[in-house]
């Protein structure tokens, strides 16, 4: 079920821009009221190294339980601590400005750190290892509205953490949001482009619940500059975290998936939209257990949805409600891989239902891979204009799949086959009963 979406947040620049302007703070928001502005320790957008006084005057606010607030202008800085408390806010046109290889700002067993309002700009992805914001073991942190660029190596890197990071704009990093062995994040409503890597990775140490939720994004452009079979190229990748809730984003242009869950139980992926994916859009695979994909819409992929790894123990998964279309072949990307497209794939203990699929060149729903196959439900979809409409794996080993009430057209190459590995070796609307492990009933195929 998609959330409520959150209730609407005031704007903060405008606000802010008005208290600097020399509103009364008081009239605007009873937080921004008590701010302390930068400026009385000395802090100046003159060119200079702005450190120890912004970190003073950091520092005096948290311990004074008030917000710190920089006037428009760049603020040449290296390597701030965050107190606990720490409240920093400024209009978008306030630049934090990267000048080491030391992470911008950093905060580590506090209860929480808010920053709002702000740029921060960073050396260059690319150029080093460095994080804009860094964080460990903060329960309520929140980054919000901020705009995030040039990040050297990750935008955010956040580790035990929670609190969310929300309505920024994250452009230019190498990845834009690294969280491992998160505490209840939320990622929402961010605009992250142009990332050399990965966009947001949500991952954990060992494999465990995890529950961070990625909601509203708008992702675009993610490259693979470091090369790789999947593990960079991403718009989302989940990694050994489980209950992980990635819905109502926009996907475009990722080098591999928008989406990638690798060994992350209970992920549900979820009403989002995706196009032109390098790779396959929508993946779980590698020791998953119950993943849930669903009313997404995917156009453009070399392979749309899929679920695998049987043999590395992934397994139960629904895929239903989902449109996939326009499947295009792409040169594989691993030596011996089988370079076959199609639009939906499944292995081991899956539904798949309701789906609609149109133009696949090879095959419109691949139901196992070899022996790779074990009770597998394929009912009540739609699939149009594809090479094969259903393939079904009859290879040794193989185990039960039913295949029912499907809607089949304009299949050039069989609606209902029998594969064995690549090759078609049966017609599964005629020679089903030759298969003791396949249910194939209730089909029409035109």
């Amino acid at each position: 079920m998609t959330p409520h979406p959150l209730p609407p947040r005031p704007d903060r620049r405008a606000v802010l821009g008005a208290a600097l302007g020399g509103a009364t703070l008081a009239a605007a928001s009873p937080t921004l009221a008590a701010a302390i502005t930068a400026e009385t320790f000395g802090v100046r957008p003159d060119g200079s190294d702005q450190t120890p006084r912004l970190q003073q005057a950091l520092d005096a606010a948290a311990a004074a339980g008030r917000p710190l607030a920089l006037a428009p202008g760049d603020y040449p800085v290296a390597g701030l601590r965050l107190a606990a408390g720490t409240s920093l806010v400024g209009p978008r046109s306030a630049r934090l400005v990267q000048i080491s290889g030391a992470p911008m700002l950093r905060g580590e067993g506090i209860a929480a750190a808010r920053i709002v309002g702000l740029t921060l700009k960073g050396l260059g992805a690319g150029l080093g290892e460095a994080a804009l914001v860094e964080a460990e073991a903060v329960p309520d942190l929140v980054v919000e509205d901020v705009a995030l660029e040039d990040a050297p190596r990750f935008g955010l890197r956040l580790a035990r953490c929670g609190g969310r990071v929300a309505s920024c704009a994250i452009r230019r990093a190498d990845v834009a949001l690294f969280s491992s062995d998160a505490t209840g994040l939320l990622v929402t409503g961010n605009d992250i482009a142009d990332c050399l890597n990965n966009g947001v990775l949500i991952w954990r140490g060992q494999k465990g619940h995890d529950g961070a939720q990625v909601i509203g994004n708008r992702i675009a452009r993610i490259a693979a500059r470091g090369g790789g079979t999947g593990e960079r190229g991403n718009g989302v990748n989940v990694f050994r975290a489980g209950g992980v809730l990635v819905a109502d984003n926009v996907i475009t242009e990722c080098a591999y998936s928008a989406v990638r869950n690798n060994a992350g139980d209970g992920v549900q992926i979820v009403s989002n939209q995706v196009r032109a994916a390098g790779e396959t859009a929508l993946f779980t695979e590698f020791g998953f257990e119950g993943a849930v994909i669903a009313s997404n819409l995917v156009d453009g992929a070399s392979v749309g949805i899929v679920a695998a790894n049987l043999n590395d123990g992934g397994r139960m998964s629904v895929i239903s409600g989902n449109i996939v279309r326009n499947i295009v072949r792409v040169t594989p990307p691993e030596p011996g891989d089988s370079g076959l497209t199609y639009a939906i794939g499944v292995e081991g203990d899956a539904a798949v239902t309701g789906n609609v699929i149109e133009n696949a060149p090879d095959q419109g729903i691949r139901v196992g891979w070899g022996p790779y196959l074990r009770d597998v439900a394929v009912t009540g979809n739609v699939v149009r204009e594809c090479g094969i409409g259903i393939g079904v794996s009859v290879a040794e080993g193989a185990g039960p799949a039913l295949v029912a009430s499907n809607l089949i057209t304009g299949a050039r190459r069989g609606g209902i086959v029998g594969m064995r590995w690549r090759d078609v070796v049966a017609d599964l609307s005629r020679e089903a009963a030759r298969f003791p492990h396949l249910t194939v009933t209730g089909n029409a195929v035109a």
